[in-house]
């Protein structure tokens, strides 16, 4: 025991030593009882073997909370690899009376040992079960995908589905935020394996309120595609409020794809939140890859940008210097379609205001937000704010 017993009860606990053979009666043993399962077990300073002892003395004097502790005992036998002895500890004590935890950790010995289609049977019918109704949020939705984890390994996928949402409507009952995380994220990744993103976002939109930014976090990461877009704007103005600009900008990239208005909304708000030059520059490549676009008036303030992003990347390293060395290229590259020769460009950029210290990354996010046809309000709220 990490914590010595008190002096008065050190005398009976050295008589309590075997449970079968001790001439302590339980009367006797309760205040020891009391005193390891407060000090010990409640602080996790209790070890395997006084799991064991304490189990022995609570069955013998029919503890209620035998069950609790041989639900712990069973679960560092199983991290231990003794499954056979942590399904009979939890088999023995479950004859006496149900008990959803207990339960819950037999079927996932059955589980490790291989024996997933038990395992599965004891959880079905746990969820049905009115004490399992009693347990904490936490602990229920965890049955829960562990249950669905059991399903997805027999390859049943679509029978995965109604305990990931069960888990789901769950966490969400739950005080901690990342029980529901959790729950998404695994929704999430089974329903679009098998092409039902948009049953994920009918099944977690209840839940989504501003308060929820990891949740948002998740659907925006894995179903920014299926939303709709007044959605997509909440969550992402969400997302900027809460300072996480890179779920944002991973949205808008994978977005980029789609159009040139995408491309160039990703560009923008790349310019807007500073994203580092690998984010940056592909875009500004992107848009700059034609010999039209290269003569196009947005041309150079978005190819003085990009290397003024290089510029003030503030993790020097090799992937940096290339991109600035690309930034340059593509600038020179640009001034040689506007007509200008190459021992120009420097007076040129000077003239046209296209080095950092003019400004140019602010100037170039705000010509290009003019060049949108529908801005978000996030980003036009955002480089106003840059401006005042």
């Amino acid at each position: 025991m990490a914590k010595a017993l008190p002096s008065l009860l050190q005398s009976r606990h050295a008589e309590m030593d075997d449970p079968a053979e001790s001439r302590i009666d339980c009367r006797q043993a309760a205040e020891v009882i009391d005193w390891i399962y407060r000090e010990s077990w409640q602080t996790d300073a209790i070890d395997r073997d006084g799991l064991e002892w304490l189990l022995a003395w609570m069955r013998r004097c029919d503890d209620q909370r035998r069950f609790e502790i041989a639900d712990g005992l069973c679960v560092a036998l199983i991290g231990e690899g003794r499954l056979e002895e942590a399904a009979s500890v939890a088999g023995e004590l479950l004859e006496e009376s149900p008990d959803p935890a207990l339960t819950h950790t037999l079927a996932l010995a059955h589980a490790a040992r291989g024996d997933v289609r038990e395992a599965i049977t004891l959880l079905s019918e746990l969820v049905k079960q009115p004490e399992f109704d009693q347990l904490p949020a936490e602990v229920a939705t965890q049955v829960h995908l562990d249950l669905a984890t059991l399903f997805r390994r027999q390859g049943n996928l679509f029978k995965a589905i109604p305990p990931l949402t069960k888990a789901v409507e769950t966490a969400a009952r739950a005080d901690d935020p990342s029980f529901l995380e959790q729950a998404a994220e695994a929704l999430i990744e089974q329903l679009v394996e098998q092409g039902g993103g948009d049953e994920a976002v009918e099944i977690l939109s209840p839940w989504l309120d501003d308060r929820r930014i990891g949740l948002w976090q998740q659907v925006l990461a894995g179903l920014g595609q299926h939303l709709e877009p007044a959605m997509r704007e909440r969550g992402m103005t969400l997302m900027i409020e809460s300072g996480d600009y890179r779920t944002v900008l991973n949205l808008l990239i994978d977005d980029a794809s789609r159009d040139e208005q995408a491309l160039m909304l990703a560009f923008t708000a790349a310019l807007a939140l500073r994203a580092p030059v690998e984010a940056v520059c592909p875009l500004a490549a992107r848009l700059l890859a034609s010999d039209e676009a290269r003569r196009g008036e947005s041309a150079p303030l978005i190819a003085a940008a990009s290397v003024a992003i290089a510029e003030t990347q503030g993790d020097k390293n090799a992937a940096q210097a290339k991109w600035h060395r690309d930034g340059v290229v593509q600038l020179i590259s640009v001034a040689k379609h506007h007509g200008i020769l190459e021992q120009e460009v420097r007076d040129w950029a000077e003239t046209e205001g296209l080095y950092h210290e003019h400004g140019v990354i602010d100037r170039a996010a705000r010509h290009c937000l003019d060049k949108l046809d529908q801005p978000p309000e996030w980003l036009k709220q955002k480089l106003t704010s840059t401006t005042e």
